[in-house]
Parts: C-alpha cells; sequence; structure tokens
C-alpha cells in the first residue's frame, strides 16, 4: 500500500512538473542585434533591430515600433508572428549558446513568411522584413 502511496506521490510531482510554465524567455527581454562596426567596446559592435520583450503566455513584445505576437520555443528553434489585420509575419530563429561573454545567444534565420492581403495599404511589416535576411544576430539580455 505504502508503494502505490508513494508511487501516485510521485506520478502527481512529475505531472504538476510537466505542466508548469518551463519557459525559459518568460520575463526576460532581449535586444536582437546585428553586428555594426563601433570602436568601443565588443557589445557596442552590435546595433538592435528588435528589443523582444517575452511573458506569459507566450506573448512577445518589440518594443522598436511593432505590435505584440505571440511565440513558440521548442529546443533550439524560436518561432515569432506578428500579425495585423493586413498582414502577418512569422520568422523562425535557431538558437545556440552564445560564444560572446555580452550576449545569451546566437541566432539564424532558418525560416521566415511575410503574407500581406492589400499591397496597396501601407506594410508595418514588409521594411522590417527585408532587413532579417543574411545575418546573423545575437540577443543581449537587457
Amino acid at each position: 500500500m505504502k508503494k502505490r502511496l508513494i508511487f501516485l506521490l510521485l506520478l502527481a510531482i512529475l505531472l504538476l512538473s510537466a505542466c508548469s510554465n518551463s519557459d525559459e524567455l518568460s520575463g526576460k527581454t532581449f535586444d536582437v542585434s546585428v553586428m555594426w562596426s563601433s570602436p568601443n567596446s565588443p557589445s557596442d559592435n552590435y546595433k538592435p533591430l528588435m528589443r523582444l520583450e517575452f511573458s506569459d503566455g507566450n506573448i512577445v513584445k518589440n518594443t522598436m515600433g511593432y505590435e505584440e505576437g505571440t511565440y513558440e520555443l521548442k529546443d533550439d528553434k524560436l518561432v515569432i508572428q506578428f500579425e495585423n489585420e493586413n498582414e502577418s509575419l512569422e520568422i523562425e530563429f535557431t538558437l545556440e549558446e552564445s560564444d560572446n561573454e555580452f550576449s545569451e545567444y546566437s541566432a539564424e534565420i532558418s525560416d521566415s513568411d511575410f503574407q500581406i492581403e492589400d499591397s496597396g495599404q501601407v506594410s508595418k511589416y514588409q521594411g522590417f522584413y527585408q532587413k532579417l535576411w543574411d545575418r546573423h544576430f545575437v540577443f543581449i539580455e537587457r
């Protein structure tokens, strides 16, 4: 009887820990930056393209002019999606631990998708989307 009780207790603990929010990004803010020339310290050699604030519920906000979106972190893939009434932008980063002591992650875009319904309207994401390709990024925690 004691063995069953211990087994049920361990099973309950495992289930509760599996259901808890284990998202390592929630509550953090990162500058997603690209290499830029600067005569100062190594961290000054990077210019942020985005400042991402991650929060519970898989919500992400780019505080550098873009609206709120959603994200999913799975293994080494971070997928971010922004959407408004006329367009959507999805960016998939492949993350790895950074070799730089000033940054948390090193990243490249492994996939992206930009869709616009009415190209006659002003696009909020198109110019930003075009800046993303052929770049190496670092995620610098703020």
